[in-house]
């Protein structure tokens, strides 16, 4: 029952569908054994990219180290929650100055520097404010890691330095330059492979500090710790991680290391409901059309592209034990592209059952298109120690205008 049932089934009549529930206990959880095993210097910090919801942000406070961010308005929701600027790490290839201004104001504890016209951008502001920023230089690596989905390093990008072109920095009069952000790629299940990019990454930064001159304060691993949404994967095996993490924080017993997670965090404890509204035959194969769609959920619909669905973690929360049964799984848009699961194994479903999909803790509400063909905006709840709370309402179409 450890897949969203025994959680969510005394709560079904008082949701409304489609909507977002999100564990609290479960992320919790997960935050303390984290810290529980990583070394007293290694920093957890929360990529807010991955769930920026207010209510979440709060419920979380106390229990982070501090929050990775990426604009202006993840600052502005970040301190709204209660947050220490000082406590922030601020990343992105395209700063505004205002931004810049708004970081350096609050007192940012590290605003990333990811080009030479982002550096210079940034001391410029400190000058004219009378203030000193402090700057990681963010750090494309020469080197791929071929075991993430979503590789950072090794081709050309708008994220960071090339490695292998830094070799001076500019006269700076008002930028302290207190570390380097190593961000080599992310989700990946890898743990041999993640094992070896720190490594790496500790390898790098040393060679880039003796280099620049840098006296190195901070240093940003990254993250990069995946999830198995689909089927047939296995969950990352952390134990050879932390002991990577162990070897290596023990040799820089001064240095404060950062890891910033988001999507760790957050999917595995968060469920996006919705319910049948049409079963139909076409062809040969049966369509499940559900009220919600990829326009809530973009990511469980291969991000908009049908020819790279991989099917979730998806339960019949209504009928769970029922005969299996192959399906299409269509959302309710007017839009050929909002198919959520082809081929799917269902417990066999009816006209009013509510399904759930896993691992949908991140990257779903603020990720997709909300207001694509005028549907109204999924509720989103937090389940804490036994009570369901309403943290964000539905919104129409025309409470956006």
């Amino acid at each position: 029952m450890a897949n969203g049932i025994a959680t969510l089934t005394p709560y079904l009549s008082e949701l409304t569908t489609p909507c977002y529930v999100y564990d609290l206990n479960e992320i919790l959880t997960r935050i303390a054994l984290l810290k529980k095993n990583l070394p007293d210097n290694v920093k957890l910090y929360y990529s807010i990219k991955a769930n920026s919801n207010l209510h979440l942000l709060k419920a979380l406070r106390d229990k982070l180290d501090g929050l990775d961010i990426s604009s202006g308005g993840e600052l502005e929701q970040s301190v709204l929650a209660g947050y220490a600027p000082q406590n922030f790490s601020f990343a992105g290839p395209g700063k505004t100055e205002e931004e810049i201004e708004l970081a350096i104001k609050s007192g940012c504890g590290s605003l990333n520097a990811e080009s030479f016209d982002d550096l210079t951008r940034i001391d410029a502001v400190a000058q004219k404010l009378g203030k000193t920023a402090f700057v990681a230089l963010r750090i494309s690596p020469q080197t791929a890691g071929k075991h993430f989905v979503l590789s950072m390093g090794g081709q050309p990008t708008q994220f960071g330095f090339d490695e292998e072109d830094l070799n001076t920095l500019p006269a700076l009069k008002h930028t302290q330059i207190i570390g380097l952000h190593i961000y080599s790629g992310s989700g990946s299940l890898n743990a041999a492979g993640l094992k070896e990019t720190f490594e790496n990454t500790f390898a790098l930064a040393d060679k880039l500090s003796k280099k620049l001159k840098i006296n190195l304060q901070l240093l940003n691993i990254g993250g990069g710790f995946g999830i198995d949404y689909f089927a047939e994967q296995q969950p990352l095996d952390t134990a050879v991680i932390y002991t990577a993490l162990h070897q290596k924080a023990a040799q820089y017993p001064d240095l404060k290391i950062i890891l910033e997670l988001g999507r760790y965090l957050t999917a595995p404890a968060g469920y996006y409901l919705c319910r049948v509204l049409n079963i139909k035959q076409s062809r040969g194969k049966t369509f499940v059309i559900v009220d919600g769609g990829l326009h809530h959920n973009q990511r469980v619909a291969g991000n908009s592209n049908q020819g790279n669905i991989r099917n979730y973690k998806i339960t019949n929360l209504t009928n769970p034990e029922s005969e299996k049964l192959k399906v299409e799984l269509a959302g309710c848009l007017c839009t050929s592209l909002d198919i959520l699961a082809v081929d799917l194994e269902l417990s066999q479903p009816q006209i009013g059952d509510i399904l759930c999909i896993h691992n949908s803790g991140a990257y779903g509400y603020t990720a997709s298109h909300l207001l694509f063909l005028g549907h109204p905006t999924p509720p989103e709840y937090l389940l804490e120690n036994g009570e369901l709370k309403l943290i964000r309402t539905s919104k129409r179409l025309l409470e956006f205008n």
